[in-house]
């Protein structure tokens, strides 16, 4: 069996990767920071911003595949100083990856790295992070390219744009709009024309299994390719729950891009990647999985 080590297990992405990873022969150590029961995969409690604690799970596991989706996302995480102690965790990580056999590891990045443009963006597009979290999320990418390289390690880097899926933060768009309708309140979007690049968290977990099973080294976009305006969105979730008349959808003026949608042609030649459009997703009985 191939031994992996997934951070984060219990997050949004995290959550779908055991399936995928065993389908393809994957023995899966998911770890986290809260005591968690499980048959569907070995589960370890596990800080990673404790060093001894981390240092003694890879020597006790030894594994030749680690994938990295650990990261504090909670309210004001974008100029957190969190994000400084998970750039040093992560670094530590790679350290005891090689000291205990690591052949492969692939960490997780954000669009939020990228200069935003009117077109589908390419991995080897301008750069331009203007938040602490996505400096710190380019930061790590460069180190660990280097550190990687220096020891003979595989490294891929796949940013990963918008998600959707279970157990989503209830401040999030998806939750919001369908708790709200449910509960028969109003839904206020005040920049409903903003179009973005979605993906169903299970589909990024998938990926994410397929580019670590290949030989690819490198940055991959994780996304779906096209964008969906948020006006969509809360329009096709609300005739599901036939409650069109609760929308309160604004087109206000805002700095922020009118569209941000990346390019996924390496992930759709390279590894005959599917995924599900959020339209057909939504239609389907899935609306209330992502509340």
């Amino acid at each position: 069996m191939k031994k992996v080590i997934v951070t984060g297990i219990n997050g949004l992405i995290g959550q779908y990767i055991s399936k995928p990873l065993k389908d393809l022969d994957f023995e899966v150590y998911g770890i986290g920071r809260r005591d968690f029961e499980t048959d569907k995969f070995n589960y370890k409690k596990c800080d990673i911003n404790n060093s001894l604690e981390t240092k003694n799970l890879f020597k006790e596991i030894k594994p030749q595949y680690l994938i990295h989706l650990a990261w504090d996302t909670n309210k004001g995480y974008l100029e957190s100083d969190d994000n400084f102690d998970l750039v040093a965790s992560s670094i530590n990580m790679l350290k005891y990856f090689r000291e205990n056999g690591g052949k492969k590891a692939l960490f997780t990045g954000t669009c939020f790295e990228y200069k935003f443009k009117d077109y589908p963006i390419k991995e080897e597009d301008e750069l331009k992070p203007n938040t602490i979290y996505a400096k710190c999320k380019n930061y790590l990418r460069e180190i660990s390219e280097l550190y990687c390289d220096k020891n003979n390690i595989d490294f891929c880097w796949g940013r990963i744009f918008y998600t959707y899926g279970a157990n989503e933060h209830q401040n999030r768009l998806f939750p919001y709009i369908i708790n709200s309708l449910n509960n028969g309140k109003k839904v206020s979007i005040n920049h409903s024309h903003l179009k973005r690049d979605y993906i169903f968290a299970g589909d990024v977990a998938k990926a994410i299994s397929l580019v670590l099973n290949s030989k690819f080294n490198g940055i991959i976009n994780i996304c779906s390719g096209k964008s969906i305006s948020l006006e969509n969105i809360a329009i096709t979730i609300a005739k599901k729950l036939n409650k069109l008349e609760l929308l309160d959808l604004k087109k206000l003026e805002t700095k922020e891009p009118d569209s941000i949608v990346g390019d996924n042609s390496i992930l759709l030649n390279n590894f005959n990647f599917n995924y599900r459009e959020i339209e057909n997703f939504i239609c389907s009985d899935n609306v209330d999985s992502v509340n």
